[in-house]
């Protein structure tokens, strides 16, 4: 029996969705003997997405000019990455920071998927979230320690050394690793869920289940895309300005008020991003090219270890080390020339763009995983009309 090809580029994203669950396949493999198991599965995702899309380029492949002077871009700098690398693991974390997202996004723009399926997917990412508000809850309800304990059968403040589990704490309450492994995965997988169920009308009113874990991951880039984006949306429709000049007469001092009782327990604190500001000033000293980067493979991910200089905090300073500004130029055009260019997919974009600024998003297998759905195309289910007499 053939399996369709449809099919099968189905399951791959159903695939890649569970492989962001790290703590959740942690906790099967390990019954099971072997959890390092579960480090394969995101490969095992990509993999099985690329070889769909091989088997459907048999038949054909939409590539414009912009798509081989990007990849062909590209490409270069992969032979430079090559050089800048210490090893094979190295070398395979750049190439998922840098490479994965372009490739998925150039995957995913070019495949049409049923609305039936897409909706399992995002019923999928449902149950997930529903999950992972279960175990954010189960955290505060035990504390760090015993929580901890319970799922790996030992307690690691921080970051575990060998599993890279990451439990911390934001003011009173616990930032817990949920099903996913860290709160700031936490976080991008329930406002990506949630903007994606935005896009449907059948998720009118379940897509604020992802609300909870969004709040309670205490991620503050997560919190910007959800209000421009909830902005954005709002304040372009006409109908809507009088409001929003009615707010800022209303709603400024009220902020004011708010932003000085906050204040007291540090949820409204800018600490985080003067220090980011501070170490962009002082500690990245990167011998790099404006026009070209050249540094990729020695920023972010390929310079493990080496303090601030990897994670950088902000996705389009790494960019610019690591493929200069043609880089970062090319990565914009490339983007949006796949976007679906909708209302809201642009408002999406927009969002993610700024707060790409405040963080290394490709740092995060979630952000890799579930950004490229965006550029998925939706073929609409066909209503067929029996015009038969009885």
């Amino acid at each position: 029996m053939k399996i369709k090809i449809e099919k099968l580029f189905y399951w791959s994203i159903i695939f890649q969705i569970l492989s962001t669950q790290g703590v959740l396949f942690f906790i099967i493999f390990k019954y099971l003997g072997n959890w390092e198991l579960k480090k394969i599965l995101h490969p095992i995702s990509f993999i099985l997405v690329v070889t769909f899309f091989i088997l459907k380029a048999i038949k054909k492949i939409k590539i414009s000019t912009l798509d081989i002077t990007f990849f062909i871009y590209f490409f270069v700098l992969f032979l430079i990455m090559i050089f800048n690398v210490d090893g094979l693991e190295t070398g395979y974390i750049v190439f998922r920071e840098v490479y994965f997202l372009f490739i998925l996004i150039f995957i995913f723009s070019q495949i049409k998927i049923e609305r039936k399926h897409f909706r399992k997917v995002l019923n999928l990412m449902l149950v997930l979230l529903l999950l992972n508000s279960f175990f954010i809850f189960l955290t505060n309800y035990l504390g760090p320690e015993k929580f901890m304990i319970m799922i790996t059968d030992r307690y690691k403040w921080g970051i575990d050394p060998e599993y890279k589990f990451k439990i911390s704490n934001f003011y009173k309450f616990w930032r817990s690793p949920a099903l996913i492994g860290d709160a700031a995965s936490v976080g991008y997988f329930s406002i990506i869920s949630y903007l994606l169920m935005d896009q449907d009308k059948n998720f009118n009113k379940t897509k604020y289940i992802a609300l909870f874990p969004l709040f309670f991951s205490f991620v503050r880039s997560a919190y910007l895309v959800f209000f421009l984006y909830e902005f954005l949306k709002f304040f372009t429709q006409k109908k809507n300005l009088k409001i929003l000049v009615l707010i800022f007469k209303i709603g400024i001092p009220i902020l004011i008020v708010s932003i000085i009782m906050l204040s007291e327990y540090n949820i409204l604190s800018t600490a985080s991003l003067y220090d980011r500001f501070h170490l962009w000033s002082n500690n990245t000293n990167v011998d790099y090219s404006f026009l070209f980067g050249g540094e990729i493979g020695r920023v972010g991910g390929g310079a493990r270890g080496q303090g601030f200089i990897a994670t950088i905090d902000s996705y389009w300073l790494f960019l610019l080390f690591s493929s200069g500004i043609i880089g970062v130029l090319l990565t914009l055009f490339f983007i949006f020339d796949k976007s679906l260019k909708t209302n809201k997919s642009i408002f999406i974009l927009i969002s993610f763009f700024i707060a790409g600024f405040f963080v290394s998003l490709t740092q995060s297998l979630v952000f890799l995983s579930l950004f490229p759905l965006f550029f998925v195309k939706i073929k609409e289910d066909l209503i067929v009309l029996d015009n038969t007499k009885e």
